[in-house]
């Protein structure tokens, strides 16, 4: 007799478009549940922004949404996030052409080169590299082609693979968070908040160095012990397979007059971006016009002045953007359906009572650690800027802080708890790559996550007393 055998099927962890999809939907049905409530606001004539006026807090009449407005909520909110949606494609095609051109892999090869038997200067300086990667453009998926090389040199250095994976992951992510000019955390909650573009930068910076020696410390701090362990027989390697397969390592090729060229282009676009969002407050257009310039340039060096090739890369670059543009677009519309549906103002009414009864401090706290939550939901930062900055912009001002600070909470916690995120695809993919288990890389770096908080908390409390404002 044939037996029927039943597997059962493992539960698969919705991808971050489904799970906002679905937030689309329990919103909607929400708006027939929650009542509909609404807040009086004024115009703040010394900063420009549409403030919430406290203990202003009415109902309204109920507003549900309808089977229509919520099938075209997708199409309402690729329209309100057009311009950002342009910029993240300007984005994507510019440095893929530099990704391409292989000049950021021949520099850290160079690199390994000089620093030979400087094993811990060299774990500082890569994640230096990719910390200021991630402060200023937004670095992210962008590391995952350099994860297979790094694993094979942590290796050689007489590493394991979480050593190559946190130099690349832990480092970008350390100026990511902070985002002193990153578009896709600080410009979008900005935008959102109604700051002036990328300012208060100082205390962002101050941010991203802290955590960065913390993380330095941490990475390095393993690499001694795991080296020790070896040493004394206590563990034994177990990827050999990793170091034996060609397709993990890649081709390592020596670093090129025309790769310092084009890393030139690239340094010199970050210092231009800086000063022109500093000294003439640049917005999307200035800085899609600069990063456009920037890959034209790089790829008409790169492929000897062939522009259909440059433009086909760029194409191949923006067309990896897609998947962040759906995001993009799916998060502007939760925002939408509570909109529609008058809950907003109800939620942030909620949200505000428990943050309202602690101390400023406190309530700053709450909002890190809140949002460190969410980012399990909704693991995309600009998905969750578009989601959660409208809320805790109107709880700031209710209880008392400052935008700014509350765009601060929210960058944190979306940032650096990406890390022990399972839903995060650049970090699952990243530790994926180095033979890595989730359960490993969580009990690795969740005390450095604990770390981070306290330095997080520092940083919050400090910006709470003197009132962390626009500039």
């Amino acid at each position: 007799m044939k037996q029927s055998v039943k597997t059962k099927k493992k539960f698969k962890f919705p991808s971050t478009i489904t799970l906002l999809a679905l937030i689309i939907i329990v919103v909607a049905i929400l708006t027939y549940i929650v009542p509909a409530g609404q807040y009086n606001r004024e115009l703040n004539e010394a900063t420009g922004n549409t403030v919430v006026i406290p203990d202003s807090y009415h109902t309204i009449n109920p507003s549900p949404v309808s089977y229509k407005t919520l099938l075209s909520t997708f199409y309402n909110a690729i329209i309100q996030a057009s311009s950002l949606i342009a910029f993240v494609f300007v984005c994507g095609g510019a440095f893929g052409v530099i990704t391409h051109t292989g000049a950021i892999t021949a520099a850290l090869n160079k690199m390994i080169e000089k620093l030979e038997g400087k094993e811990e200067w060299f774990i500082a300086i890569v994640m230096l590299v990719f910390c200021i990667g991630g402060a200023s453009y937004g670095m992210a998926e962008e590391t995952i082609p350099f994860v297979a090389i790094m694993v094979a040199i942590a290796i050689k250095m007489g590493y394991d693979p979480i050593v190559g994976v946190s130099m690349i992951i832990i480092g970008v992510y350390t100026g990511y968070s902070g985002g002193a000019i990153n578009p896709f955390n600080t410009g979008i909650a900005q935008e959102i908040c109604g700051l002036p573009i990328f300012s208060g930068m100082g205390l962002r910076i101050a941010l991203s160095a802290g955590t960065l020696i913390i993380a330095i410390h941490h990475v390095s701090s393993y690499g001694k012990k795991y080296k020790k362990q070896i040493l004394a027989g206590e563990i034994e390697p177990d990827f050999e397979d990793y170091v034996a397969d060609p397709a993990l390592t890649g081709e390592i090729r020596a670093m090129t007059k025309m790769d310092m060229i084009i890393l030139c282009v690239l340094f010199l676009t970050i210092a231009v971006l800086i000063f022109g969002v500093i000294k003439y407050q640049w917005y999307f257009e200035e800085m899609a016009a600069l990063f456009m310039t920037m890959g034209i340039v790089a790829g008409m060096i790169y492929y000897k002045g062939d522009f259909n090739s440059t433009m086909n890369t760029f194409m191949d670059g923006a067309k990896g953007m897609a998947g962040t543009v759906l995001v993009v677009a799916m998060s502007r519309g939760v925002l939408l359906m509570m909109q529609s549906g008058g809950i907003m103002d109800t939620f942030v009414y909620w949200l505000s009572i428990p943050l309202s009864n602690m101390s400023s401090v406190f309530a700053a706290w709450g909002m890190y650690i809140s949002q460190g939550f969410i980012n399990y939901l909704i693991p995309s930062s600009s998905g969750q800027a578009t989601a959660v900055m409208p809320i805790f912009s109107s709880v700031a001002d209710l209880i008392g802080i400052t935008r700014q600070t509350a765009i601060l909470a929210y960058q944190s916690g979306d940032g650096f708890w990406n890390m022990i995120t399972p839903a995060h695809a650049t970090t699952m993919a990243c530790i994926g790559i180095g033979g890595i288990s989730f359960s490993k890389w969580f009990k690795y770096a969740f005390p450095l996550i604990l770390k981070w908080s306290v330095w997080v908390f520092i940083i919050l409390a400090y910006a709470v007393f003197t009132g962390y404002g626009p500039f």
